[in-house]
């Protein structure tokens, strides 16, 4: 009799107090309560907590998992969408429920309720790991688009930065690497190469190069030719900006907008916007409506490749302290040692469609934002991060690699 007394007082308890907090006015609290106990045998991995206002209605609720000790708050806003939120596996996808808000217990803690609109915070990111990378001192917009063989438009585009192209130390860049895949065209019994450049709106100098043809370009049915990534009739011509931001080197925050960046970065800007070194004359070869000549003198020791893993450019043997030339003329976007590979590198910006590279310097003479001229001094000859004296040269048309041959004076 005395347990089924005491039974009746704990049950009565228990009922009481939750009416009364269940009476309790939430609407001008914003407190979001962790419930989940760390010492708890409860065999759910995770706990959801709802908090009410005074019409009934979910004003905050945070979910809390054990396993990992990361809880995420969820503020809602009005009767929109809603995401899930995945705490372990870090990714949102869209969800859509006709009921209140519940927890699951499975794999991961998630969240979802009926047609809200909700403000996540969490530790998501997006981006795959191997289609991302984060800016290191020295970088510019255009090394990386270098290094990754991406047209740097397109990269900056990808990222929302705008010219002229303020990147900070730290600062992750989706890649987008599956826009480096040039597109194939497979050669049709009576194709030439002018006829499938001018169904696909490239140049036949272009085409040549990059599939590595000589004249008179002949083609064999079933041959695969790769193609611009871009036709060639509807480039965007962007302006030459008079600096080329640095990460690391100016107190500029990389930004998307245009206007305070580029203004900060040209008051500071301390470089002569004209190289000074000497210029060689020599003779050139207009080629896409850009004049080119010779980088240097000396021996092509190992020409371009098609291979994947081939040599996407030229090398030439020299001896150290050799003048190395830009080849035609540009604006300076790369000066420095920061690509692994390459050695102490000047990449030159030629009218926004090529970029051309030359590695392996002793000394580079250039820096970055100013402008050269063709078969101007840039660097001398070395070895950098190479077993033996010469210059490596690359030309990149929209960040696809050609054969410089194809472009250099005969």
């Amino acid at each position: 009799m005395h347990k089924i007394l005491l039974l009746s007082v704990i049950v009565a308890g228990v009922i009481a107090g939750g009416c009364a907090t269940s009476n309790r006015d939430y609407s001008a609290s914003s407190l979001v309560v962790d419930v989940t106990d760390p010492h708890s045998t409860v065999s759910a991995p995770t706990a959801v907590v709802k908090q009410y206002n005074k019409n009934g209605q979910v004003v905050n609720a945070s979910v809390s998992s054990r396993q990992n000790q990361k809880q995420s708050q969820v503020s809602y806003v009005n009767n929109e969408n809603i995401n899930n939120v995945a705490l372990e596996n870090n990714s949102v996808s869209n969800a859509k429920s006709s009921g209140a808000l519940e927890p699951v217990a499975v794999n991961s803690a998630t969240v979802a309720t009926s047609n809200l609109n909700v403000a996540v915070s969490s530790s998501v990111n997006n981006i795959n790991a191997a289609d991302r990378y984060q800016v290191v001192k020295g970088d510019t917009l255009y090394s990386i688009a270098f290094r990754y063989g991406l047209d740097y438009r397109d990269l900056a585009k990808k990222n929302g930065i705008e010219p002229p192209y303020n990147i900070a130390v730290g600062q992750i860049l989706a890649l987008n690497l599956s826009s480096a895949k040039a597109p194939e065209y497979i050669v049709k019994k009576g194709d030439t190469l002018y006829s499938i450049a001018k169904a696909n709106g490239q140049s036949v100098d272009f085409l040549a190069g990059v599939n590595d043809l000589t004249p008179p370009y002949t083609l064999e049915v079933g041959q695969k030719l790769s193609l611009a990534r871009h036709n060639g009739n509807s480039a965007t011509v962007a302006k030459v900006e008079n600096t080329v931001p640095v990460a690391g080197e100016k107190e500029v925050e990389a930004s998307t907008s245009s206007k305070e960046t580029a203004a900060k970065a040209q008051k500071e800007e301390k470089v002569s916007t004209v190289a000074t070194t000497p210029v060689v004359s020599g003779k050139a070869r207009t080629v896409s409506g850009v004049s080119w000549t010779w980088p240097t003198q000396g021996k092509v020791v190992k020409q371009f490749s098609l291979a994947e893993h081939g040599n996407k450019g030229i090398d030439i043997a020299g001896t150290r302290g050799q003048q190395v030339l830009a080849a035609s003329d540009g604006q300076v976007v790369y000066a420095g040692n920061a690509l692994r590979g390459y050695g102490n590198l000047v990449i030159i910006n030629h009218d926004n469609e090529f970029l051309s590279a030359y590695a392996h310097n002793d000394v580079l003479l250039v820096k970055e934002g100013q402008k050269v001229k063709r078969g101007q001094q840039i660097a001398k000859m070395g070895s950098t991060d190479a077993s033996s004296v010469g210059l490596h040269f690359e030309i990149r048309y929209r960040g696809q690699s050609v054969n410089p041959i194809k472009y250099l004076p005969k």
